[in-house]
This record gives structure tokens, sequence and C-alpha cells, in this order.
């Protein structure tokens, strides 16, 4: 019986893709495949493949892109469990042999590491460690999954029911599939962080995403955004309030569901969804007025606007004029929005300039000069645990969402919805 599929999907990488395989083989165990799925590349990347891969199985395909891909090979892999590996990056020595023992503990359906970050100049490696790593010893890693993107293929080992349990790689997604699939897995099935580095993330210029949408390194901040915007339209629909309730533990059922409504809204916020945050904003502030914000809400309140996009959607008419109404109101509802204000100040010492004036501008708007004047010098002096505390409490552990209970998904895929051939 195989014991782990190795999947590298690849294209137009001939000149980096032998070190990736070899950082691959060189600790995969007789039990182990290799499938490499050549997406169609018109490089030299198959005669590469042909003179290294060995025995290892090569698929070609017409470029069709990395989902497809995905896809295809795990309708073939014969692995208990699946590692998916980029055809750029490298794994480190021990992390397969670190990983598998973790994926063997109870209650364990996918494992998870981080990652290191490197480019190369002249020839030598400088590292440049770990991007976005929330701090995973508080809060759910749901809920962390849900906020922003960090779980990166190259440092996750899933059983291979954990795939059939949340279904194919959505092919309409040419950016941001590899997040779609975190947000599904980390809901629907039991996820374990293993605190060791597991990949190394080569970093280097160049076109990047499918051949349909090749842009440039430097233009895929929009890239992302928009397909992040995308992907949580839909979880919208999927993901029911009662699983953000379940993050949180509380006596009063109005609480609970109230600091749900704050976590999804900062969920949808973190993404640029303004609109459906707002929303659910205001479902909170009118639940339970007489009971204050405790730390927890307020702290969901701030991270609502420290995504790594940043806040653009939030600066449009329509969303200052909903913030502006909701801070007038007085009680919770201006509690929350001088809140979520509070958390763009740490903004205006953004090495980027224009992040600075959104901040600026962000608060200006709602709260004029004279407001922003104010909430400056109170940040100033205001320490970590000094408001107030209304009992609520983060849960680290939560069941995963039940799939069947889930509204049905459309089509994700292009061609066989199925894993048919596996």
């Amino acid at each position: 019986m195989t014991r782990i599929s190795f999947i590298m999907p690849t294209f137009n990488r001939a000149h980096l893709i032998e070190e990736s395989i070899q950082s691959v083989t060189s600790q995969m165990s007789p039990s182990d495949e290799l499938i490499l799925v050549d997406d169609g590349s018109d490089d030299d990347t198959p005669r590469v493949l042909e003179r290294v891969a060995g025995e290892h199985r090569i698929i070609r395909q017409p470029n069709s892109g990395k989902a497809a891909a995905l896809n295809r090979a795990l309708g073939e892999a014969q692995g208990e469990h699946i590692w998916i590996c980029d055809d750029d990056d490298l794994l480190r020595d021990g992390c397969v042999k670190l990983m598998f023992a973790a994926i063997n503990k109870p209650k364990t359906d996918m494992v998870f590491a981080r990652y290191t970050r490197f480019t190369e100049v002249d020839g030598e490696k400088q590292d440049m460690g770990t991007g976005y790593w929330p701090d995973l010893s508080r809060g759910s890693i749901a809920r962390h999954v849900l906020e922003d993107s960090f779980v990166m293929q190259n440092a996750t080992l899933a059983k291979r029911s954990a795939y059939d349990t949340v279904g194919p790689f959505d092919e309409t997604l040419l950016r941001s599939l590899d997040y779609d699939m975190a947000v599904r897995l980390a809901t629907q099935v039991r996820c374990r962080y293993v605190d060791f580095i597991a990949f190394e993330q080569r970093k280097h210029e160049g076109a990047r995403g499918p051949a349909s949408i090749r842009h440039a390194a430097g233009s895929s901040e929009t890239v992302w955004l928009d397909y992040d915007r995308k992907i949580f339209e839909r979880q919208r629909q999927i993901i029911p309030l009662s699983f953000y309730q379940s993050m949180f533990a509380h006596p009063d059922p109005r609480l609970r569901k109230r600091v749900a409504l704050l976590q999804r809204a900062c969920v949808f916020a973190r993404h640029d969804l303004w609109d459906d945050a707002l929303t659910d904003l205001r479902s909170a502030a009118e639940l339970a007025p007489t009971v204050a914000l405790g730390q927890v809400e307020r702290d969901i309140c701030r991270r609502a606007v420290c995504g790594k996009h940043g806040f653009p959607g939030a600066l449009t008419d329509q969303i200052i004029e909903r913030l502006r109404r909701m801070n007038s109101e007085g009680g919770n509802a201006s509690d929350i929005v001088e809140t979520i204000l509070r958390g763009t100040l740490w903004r205006l010492r953004d090495e980027d300039r224009a992040m600075r004036k959104a901040a600026k501008s962000l608060i200006t708007q709602i709260i004029g000069l004279s407001g922003f004047a104010r909430l400056s010098a109170s940040h100033l002096v205001s320490k970590i645990g000094s408001e107030g505390d209304n009992g609520i409490t983060e849960n680290k552990e939560i069941d995963p969402l039940i799939a069947s209970n889930q509204p049905e998904r459309q089509d994700h895929v292009s061609r066989d919805e199925s894993f048919a051939g596996r």
C-alpha cells in the first residue's frame, strides 16, 4: 500500500524543478510515490522531467491551470496521504519524517508547519524569514485561516480522506486556489499545527499563474485580492453563523451570536467584502445593547483592518457613509466603529505612503480631524488588557463543519467532478 503520494504540478520551470524534485525524492520511502504533472510546458521542462524523473510517474496535459493539474493527479494518486509540492520550492531535510509522525496522532486529518523564504543573489541563498504568520497560541486554526492565507501546500500533509471530504480543487480559480483549499480543509476536517520549518519558498522575479492570466510578480497583490473576494463571496453561503459561534464561549447566547457576527464581519472585511461586513457589524451592534464590548470583541474589531491587503473597499463613499451613520448612533454601534478605526492607527507608521494616507483618510472621513487627534492621543496611553471584559472567551479547539449539512457546492471543476480512477 502506498504511504504518501507526493504531487508536483509544473509549468515552464525547467531551470528550477530539478532541485525541487531532489528535495522530495531524497526523503521518500519505498512505499511512497511521486506524480509529476506537466501542465503544457513549452520550455525545456518536458526534457528535464524525462532526464530526472526516473521511475516516478509523469502526466502531461494541455495547459489548463494548477487546479486542473492537481485534480488530475489526485484522481490517479494511490497514497493514503497527500503532499502537494511546488516546482520551485524546496522541502527541508527531515520534514517528511516529522510530518508523517504528526499526522498519525489521534484526531488528526491534516497537519501543517511553517516555512521560510529565500532568494538567490550571485548563486548564494539569502534567507528572508517567514512571511505573514499569526499567533496560533490563541484561537482556533479555522479562525486564523479564515482571516488570512498563511498555510502553504508545501508545508501540508493531509490524509487522502480529507481531500475526499472537501472535494476537488476549484478549477474556476486561476489564483488563490490553494487558499480556497486551505479554508475548506481548516473548516471541514481536523487540523493540527506542527511548530517547525518544513520547506523553503523561493522568491524570484518572473511571471506567475497559468498561461491564461500570466502576471508579473509585482502585480500579484491585486490579483490575489480579487480572487480572495471570489472565495469568500461563496464562503458566506457555505459556512453558517453557527460555525463562527462555536469559536467562542459564553453562557449568554446573545453574546455568543454577537461575537460570531463580529468575527464573520472581521473575516469579510479582511477580504475587502465590506458590504457584507457592515451588514454583520450592524446586526452585532443591536444585540445585547446594554452589555459593552469585551476584550475579545474589541480585538476582533481591530483585526478587521489589519489584513495583509489593507482596506481599500472601506474607502468607498457608500461604506464611509454607512460607518458614519453607525458611529453617530452612540452605544455599541459607535464603539464598534471607533475600535475598528483604532485598528488602523498602526498603519500610520507603515513604510507604504499610500497605506499611511489610506489610514488617515478612513479615520478623518468618519470622525473628522478632531476625532483623529483624540483617537491618536488615546492610543498612545492605552495598555493591552486595560479594556473591560464581558466574559467572552475564544475556543482553541472546535468541531469541523459537517459537509453533508452544507449547501450543495456549485461546480468547482470544469471537467470531471470526481476523483474516479483512483
